[in-house]
């Protein structure tokens, strides 16, 4: 990979050359860990700041009308006697946030549906979707192949330099 400088150096070094494994470690020497915020707050807005919900809005509007000023004046008593919300996110909530997706949509009536039961046995999903008919049994994994491709069978890269 030969990559063109904007402005030489002082030792008048215009091009970068790198073999394309040496590059892409470059690259992901630069590229953050997942998880990792790129903005850091501090002071008021750092994120469990004392006064942070006094500052910042969430999003939420002033007063609601439906609990009038009383509602609100309870809900911050609470977050001041210590009730936290809730610790990790629900599954609807992250394929609403991951997707714009809301999952527990009624496609019918487009009401709210309510999360009865998670089944995690993979034998009883499989019975499930043999009774409704739907495909999803699988046998295992697929085995991995014992004979890895040649060299020569692999594509080219664009920018590789030969």
């Amino acid at each position: 990979m030969r990559g063109q400088l904007k402005r030489a150096w002082s030792d008048g070094t215009t091009h970068l050359l790198f073999e394309p494994v040496e590059f892409l470690e470059k690259l992901a020497a630069l590229t953050p860990r997942p998880a990792i915020n790129l903005i850091l707050y501090h002071g008021v807005l750092a994120p469990y700041a004392r006064w942070r919900p006094e500052v910042v809005a969430y999003g939420r509007p002033e007063s609601d009308p439906a609990t009038g000023p009383d509602g609100a004046m309870e809900r911050s008593e609470a977050e001041r006697r210590g009730a936290t919300k809730p610790r990790y996110w629900t599954w609807a909530a992250l394929m609403r946030r991951a997707f714009d997706l809301d999952v527990l949509r009624c496609p019918r009536c487009a009401g709210r549906m309510e999360l009865v039961a998670t089944i995690d046995d993979p034998a009883v999903i499989a019975r499930i979707l043999a009774h409704l008919g739907l495909p999803g049994a699988r046998e295992g994994p697929e085995p991995a192949s014992s004979v890895s491709p040649s060299r020569d069978a692999q594509p080219a890269l664009p920018f590789a330099v030969l």
